[in-house]
């Protein structure tokens, strides 16, 4: 069974005051929390500012780690910008843990770890899979979509967090949840580029399901 694990460390994690440590884990702990809406998960918290969670469901892999962004930049304080770095890894998972998921391993937990050691101090997201061709084509689209989260304002981060929440979300509803004009929305929408993350997230999916479709050995279970 293929499943998908995000490994991600906070950037900056330190300059991070103390009183608001707190509040930092407990945003990452929220969003993780929604997500479980949309997949059976597990997830680790170490060393006060890295995480790794294990899905299910690999469908929601990279809606997942750009969710955590979103909910990172949205709730950064007033002297820092949050956000974190982010390996998505694709594969099978050999042996789970009973006592913690840093503790599992196989393909998916080789793929995410590497990778994120390997991702460097620019970069912030990065999807390795157990298929070099869903890699390779991946590869440039997944760098034009960090380049363009990292570039969210918290206003941004804070709609697109709403719309990665719920893919059948209308501006309307999101105006409502975020007390926002709907023009706002719309505008915000606009300069997050949602209409070009909405085609890379769709065309994972559509990869994906595929390949899962071909494999019968990788069938989705």
């Amino acid at each position: 069974m293929i499943k998908a694990v995000i490994t991600g460390d906070i950037v900056q994690s330190t300059h991070t005051n103390v009183t608001d440590r707190d509040r930092l884990l407990n945003v990452i702990k929220e969003t993780i929390k929604a997500l479980e809406n949309e997949s059976l998960l597990r997830y680790d918290i170490y060393r006060g500012d890295s995480f790794q969670i294990e899905l299910n469901s690999p469908q929601w892999a990279l809606r997942g780690a750009l969710l955590v962004r979103a909910a990172l930049l949205k709730n950064s304080p007033d002297y820092l910008r949050w956000d974190a770095r982010i390996a998505v890894g694709l594969g099978k998972v050999e042996y789970e843990s009973l006592n913690r998921v840093a503790e599992s391993d196989g393909e998916a937990f080789w793929y995410s770890g590497r990778e994120l050691d390997a991702l460097g101090k620019t970069k912030r997201l990065v999807l390795k899979t157990t298929w070099n061709e869903i890699n390779d084509e991946f590869k440039v689209s997944t760098a034009f979509v960090d380049d363009i989260v990292s570039q969210w304002t918290i206003a941004q981060a804070d709609v697109m967090y709403e719309w990665l929440l719920d893919e059948q979300i209308t501006q309307r509803e999101i105006a409502q949840k975020l007390h926002k004009t709907p023009q706002a929305v719309s505008k915000a929408l606009a300069s997050a580029k949602a209409s070009l993350i909405s085609l890379y997230l769709d065309r994972y999916q559509q990869c994906l399901s595929n390949y899962l479709k071909k494999n019968t050995y990788y069938e989705l279970k």
